[in-house]
């Protein structure tokens, strides 16, 4: 008996696979592997027993849909849980301070990136955001959701680095929240 494969996609898996039988024979007269299964009727697929599990197995629930474990620690009451995550982040509108801004395509980068270094060095609580909009390369300076806040930390930059302070402003930008 002569032995030939058909391809069947199944989801997202395309398998090839030995056909016997009828198939076999209608496929040898000119027929489509389609119009070959048509016509058949029957036709017998071999396939490794771990495959024949993935395919016809039901999926696995997701840790939200998974039952709760035993654990030995106290359950948190029911308003705790509706807390979102700690550390979730999230985008808004807000205020940044921009510390440097040049379009000089061969020193504009290194200076961004110098001076992010040094204010994170002094200020690790700001986070520093180096920014290529064409032409320009920016650099800004932490998350704040009020100008008062911007403002006040323009004030500490500007006493920490007094070569930098003719460049400093407040301005606003999309600004990363983290939840607690």
């Amino acid at each position: 008996m002569k032995l030939r494969y058909i391809t069947i996609i199944c989801g997202v898996v395309l398998l090839s696979l030995p056909v016997f039988g009828q198939a076999e024979s209608a496929a040898g007269a000119g027929k489509s592997v389609v119009e070959s299964i048509e016509t058949a009727g029957h036709i017998k697929v071999n396939m490794p027993e771990r495959l024949k599990e993935r395919l016809y197995s039901k999926p696995e629930k997701s840790e939200t849909e998974a039952e709760p474990k035993e654990t030995t620690a106290e359950v948190q009451p029911a308003a705790a849980s509706t807390k979102p995550a700690k550390h979730a982040t999230g985008k808004m509108g807000g205020y940044r301070i921009q510390v440097f801004s040049d379009s000089n395509p061969s020193t504009a980068k290194a200076e961004a990136r110098a001076r992010a270094r040094n204010i994170n060095a002094r200020f690790p609580q700001f986070g520093t955001y180096v920014v290529y909009s064409s032409p320009y390369w920016r650099l800004r300076v932490g998350n704040f959701r009020t100008q008062d806040e911007a403002n006040a930390a323009a004030h500490e930059l500007k006493d920490a680095f007094p070569s930098y302070s003719r460049e400093i402003r407040v301005v606003k930008d999309r600004i990363t929240i983290e939840n607690d």
